[in-house]
């Protein structure tokens, strides 16, 4: 069996939030939308009496995000992510044309930079932040 990246899930207190960040901005469409409960779940995530709602969102490719809203969680400082904290920091995605859709979403979401080429000038790239405060890289191949 050859290993392969599933989805990656990515944990919102604003479901409308994200779900307009991945589905208006970047074009993810929602593929499934359930609410998980009972002793699996709870076994799985190590906490008791879990209820979490998860929508699983897929593009072009079929790469899959899921967001997951928990509705009886202890809340939980925000740790403020930056791009070179230790541990999982970004999702990249490819995009066709990188300036159009930063100039179309750069009053709407918080960019780092406009696109720039990388140092061997293979690619353009920038990072913007995502609702929930974590990075998503936006690539174009040249």
């Amino acid at each position: 069996m050859k290993n392969k990246i599933r989805h990656t899930g990515i944990v919102t207190k604003n479901l409308r939030k994200s779900l307009t960040f991945w589905q208006s901005y970047f074009g993810f469409k929602k593929i499934k939308d359930d609410i998980e409960f009972g002793n699996t779940i709870d076994k799985v995530l190590g906490y008791k009496n879990i209820k979490v709602r998860t929508i699983k969102l897929k593009d072009s490719s079929g790469s899959l995000i899921e967001l997951l809203t928990f509705k009886n969680c202890p809340v939980i400082k925000k740790r403020k992510i930056l791009p070179y904290t230790n541990g999982i920091t970004h999702i990249s995605i490819t995009v066709n044309n990188i300036d159009k859709i930063y100039n179309r979403l750069k009053k709407k979401i918080r960019f780092n930079s406009k696109p720039l080429y990388s140092h061997d000038g293979k690619v353009k790239m920038t990072y913007c932040r995502t609702p929930e405060g974590a990075f998503l890289e936006l690539v174009q191949e040249i």
